[in-house]
């Protein structure tokens, strides 16, 4: 087992007392940096930095940031979310470990879903159907998981489905929760 035990404290994001979610900060037993490339190999949509010992997901539609002897989680609903949360990341941590020999280290990083690329997927045509007044706000909230993909209803058509495959893998690729109902075609 490499990590025994953890310690977290939850607060309110910063910048935002209103928020409805909380973040939480676990400051970890054991130093975990060793694990963190087969966690790169085996988690779906990390972004990992090997030179700075950080690796990034989405999961469940929070987001984590592992670090060698702390975790940090923001959009969690509670402390005992945080709670549930931390305790799946340990058993993942211990498992990864534990199989360590069976798994192929991946060293490499991925970039960040960023709003331009995304936006670049979209029809472009501001058409106000997802709630906001540009694609390029929907695009922005759509990273920062403000707002669901599926939103855009004209990209849920035939002219766009090009583009949204693109999208979803890219969604896909870098972390993000996709509805099952995205990957089939809708007209």
């Amino acid at each position: 087992m490499l990590l025994r035990d953890y310690q977290f404290e939850i607060s309110l994001p910063p910048c935002n007392p209103q928020a409805q979610t909380v973040n939480a900060i676990a400051n970890l037993s054991d130093d975990i940096q060793e694990v963190l490339p087969y966690l790169n190999a085996t988690q779906k949509g990390c972004i990992y930095n090997h030179k700075g010992n950080i690796l990034m997901m989405n999961k469940d539609g929070k987001r984590i940031t592992v670090y060698p002897k702390q975790i940090a989680i923001a959009k969690l609903r509670d402390k005992e979310d945080a709670k549930e949360t931390l305790e799946c990341l340990k058993q993942i941590i211990n498992e990864t470990y534990e199989n360590r020999q069976n798994i192929e280290p991946n060293y490499t990083s991925k970039d960040q879903l960023k709003t331009l690329d995304v936006y670049k997927l979209l029809p472009r045509s501001n058409c106000k159907a997802c709630g906001e007044a540009t694609c390029l706000a929907f695009a922005a909230k759509l990273v920062a998981e403000a707002v669901d993909v599926t939103k855009c209803s004209p990209l849920f058509t035939d002219e766009y489905q090009k583009n949204r495959e693109s999208l979803l893998e890219l969604m896909v690729a870098t972390g993000y929760e996709v509805p099952d109902m995205t990957l089939s075609v809708s007209a």
